[in-house]
């Protein structure tokens, strides 16, 4: 059984060998064992046929998954827990691993331990994987770890683009022509910006200096938050854009750019995908704020609010699927403008909302779960990632300091700290994990 990687999954696995890891850590408080956590690995990979997948190219040089019925087993390695943050460092590591894409699993967890509080690191390559999904693996494994004797089901197949597109769509004269069309405007614009971009002339990043920052909300400030978001009748994700944009423009000044690129969850939109169902397709906006200075950050965040529904309102994921459908051809350029090109945003903006997952189990709590961190090699790998759990927002912030220095993201950090503070008040002191 294999299926042909889509245009997106393409764009993420690269050349196969690059790192574009997607990583999620657990902070569980209590005991767990390694013949619990070996049994939760096995029955999830033995659910969904992409955890026992890996990835070859056929005479055409087209990537597709298949099911390696000799997939080894998804490796655990083990670390001893010394400080609070050696999660952290972990996750570094976890961002460069190279996972053997030809063979699979392309999954691993990191278990960093001590007696009675640990950390799980789920690291998942990114082509297979988004936020959601990885949510739900964790749910998963969380359960078994509690539950050894858990039953959670078995897939049988990978999700595949008609399982998405219903029939009607893929298959009428109409909507074949429109992503025709659209393909071939699609290639004509790569083609055209691919030829101004020399890799030669384009200075790399040292990996190392990729960094992680790392902070919560504290239940008050969370609260106050969402009361004041519901009061101005806009959603957190909007205010957080707001927020972040306005502290890249005081920070930076005129390098800041007023862009934001915020993914959305195709699931909103496709009823008929599982929500237990690993995949990694996704939408996106790229939003701006009004740049006048005498309009209230609430101004600013309604106006923008107001441009997301529209532009959510006409969102179509089948044109959009169908029409990269057609761009299989220069995916090579989409990856060579990703990677080398200018880069034209601030950062990639992703709220995970509130997690599905409770604070306590039989046999352990969760003390917290941290917003995940994704980097790749594309120009611009700043990222900021946040999620709700036990009523408490939680933010990742990942960049590279050959981008932006690490001074700077400290300084955007506070700056958008200090003005939700004031535009949110009364709200207490924000909690650095």
């Amino acid at each position: 059984m294999n299926r042909q990687l889509l245009f997106l999954e393409r764009i993420l696995y690269g050349d196969g060998v690059t790192p574009f890891n997607i990583v999620f850590v657990v902070k569980i408080a209590g005991t767990i064992s390694h013949e619990n956590l070996r049994n939760a690995l096995t029955k999830i990979q033995a659910k969904h046929p992409l955890l026992r997948s890996g990835i070859k190219t056929d005479d055409k040089k087209m990537p597709h998954f298949f099911i390696n019925d000799k997939a080894p087993e998804i490796p655990i390695r083990i670390i001893e827990r010394r400080h609070n943050d050696d999660w952290i460092e972990a996750s570094k590591d976890a961002w460069a691993n190279v996972f053997d894409t030809q063979n699979g699993p392309m999954m691993s967890i990191t278990w960093v331990r001590s007696p009675g509080t640990s950390e799980l690191l789920m690291s998942l390559h990114h082509c297979m994987c988004d936020g959601g999904a990885a949510m739900l693996l964790i749910r998963e494994i969380l359960d078994l770890l509690d539950n050894p004797e858990k039953e959670i089901g078995r897939h049988t197949a990978f999700t595949t683009i008609q399982d998405i597109v219903p029939p009607q769509i893929l298959h009428g004269r109409k909507q074949l022509f429109k992503a025709a069309v659209n393909g071939a405007v699609v290639r004509l614009a790569l083609s055209a910006a691919a030829t101004f971009i020399s890799p030669g002339k384009t200075v790399k990043f040292d990996r190392k200096a990729d960094y992680l920052i790392s902070w919560k909300f504290s239940k008050a400030d969370s609260s106050a938050l969402f009361k004041a978001c519901s009061a101005a009748g806009v959603t957190v994700n909007t205010a957080l854009c707001v927020a972040f944009l306005s502290a890249f423009r005081e920070v930076r000044g005129v390098a800041a750019h007023n862009k934001v690129t915020c993914p959305v969850d195709i699931r909103k939109f496709v009823e008929n995908i599982r929500k237990d169902t690993m995949f990694s397709f996704g939408l996106a906006l790229t939003l701006s704020m009004e740049k006048d200075p005498s309009m209230s950050f609430w101004e600013k965040t309604r106006l923008l609010q107001k441009k997301v529904t529209d532009k959510m309102a006409g969102m179509n994921p089948y044109d959009f699927l169908m029409t990269l459908e057609n761009a299989h051809s220069t995916v090579h350029k989409m990856r060579k403008v990703l990677t080398y090109g200018k880069v034209g945003n601030d950062l990639m903006f992703s709220n995970l909302g509130k997690l599905d997952i409770p604070c306590h189990f039989n046999t352990f709590d969760i003390e917290t779960i941290y917003s995940p961190s994704v980097i790749g090699p594309f120009a611009n790998p700043t990222t900021i990632i946040t999620s709700t759990f036990d009523n408490q927002i939680d933010f990742t912030f990942i960049s590279n300091d050959g981008l932006l220095p690490y001074l700077d993201a400290l300084s955007i950090k506070d700056s958008a700290i200090t003005l939700l503070q004031h535009e949110t008040a009364p709200i207490t002191e924000t909690v650095l994990s």
